[in-house]
């Protein structure tokens, strides 16, 4: 039985939600849990359990208020990770770490400063240096916005073509290239703040 095709839009399937499509709900689950399971995993101190837990709060508590969702305003993803804070602040205070989520507040203060200040700013050499630890790669490219996110992760991990990324996009490869050096900049930029703060953001004792 053939199904709605993977470009399915947020708004298509959050309609389909709304009617009661039980695919549909399999499928929503499915395209953002990851995402949003990484977001969440360096905020609660790399806790695997702790992060599963506030990742299936966050999808409880954005299915009861799916009529808040509007795609006008962002991507699916974009809101969840929004609900995921709340979730995030309430864990950490029932077990008492509320002064972890204090410092990922003025963490994530500063990198939406940075993502507000790119298009401002003229671009530069921006490459970070693949000696730098995976890991940290990895929790600079949770942070970003999705659209630098993506299409990062097309280039360099999915190593697809500027020209296919701009017809998936439906864009032009100008476009792209212009996207591209954003997200460089962004991402370097999200790196360096995160490396200043990983070694107070890490909670002692947790998952690795």
């Amino acid at each position: 039985m053939s199904g709605p095709s993977r470009s399915e839009s947020d708004a298509e399937l959050v309609a389909r939600m709304r009617r009661g499509d039980a695919d549909a709900m399999t499928r929503w689950f499915g395209r953002n849990a990851d995402g949003v399971y990484g977001f969440v995993y360096y905020r609660v101190g790399r806790d695997d359990d702790l992060a599963a837990e506030v990742t299936q709060e966050t999808f409880t508590r954005a299915l009861a208020g799916l009529k808040a969702f509007d795609p006008g305003r962002g991507t699916m993803i974009a809101w969840l990770c929004t609900l995921s804070r709340n979730c995030i602040r309430d864990a950490l205070r029932n077990r008492g770490r509320s002064q972890f989520a204090a410092l990922w507040d003025s963490v994530d203060g500063t990198l939406r400063r940075v993502c507000d200040e790119i298009d401002r700013s003229p671009l530069g050499e921006d490459l970070v240096e693949a000696q730098e630890t995976s890991e940290l790669v990895a929790m600079a490219l949770t942070n970003l916005p999705e659209a630098y996110r993506s299409v990062l992760e097309a280039k360099y991990m999915q190593e697809k073509s500027l020209r296919q990324i701009a017809d998936e996009r439906r864009t032009t490869v100008d476009a792209v290239k212009g996207l591209i050096k954003r997200a460089r900049r962004a991402f370097k930029q999200t790196f360096v703040t995160l490396a200043g703060a990983v070694p107070t953001v890490q909670q002692p004792g947790g998952a690795r």
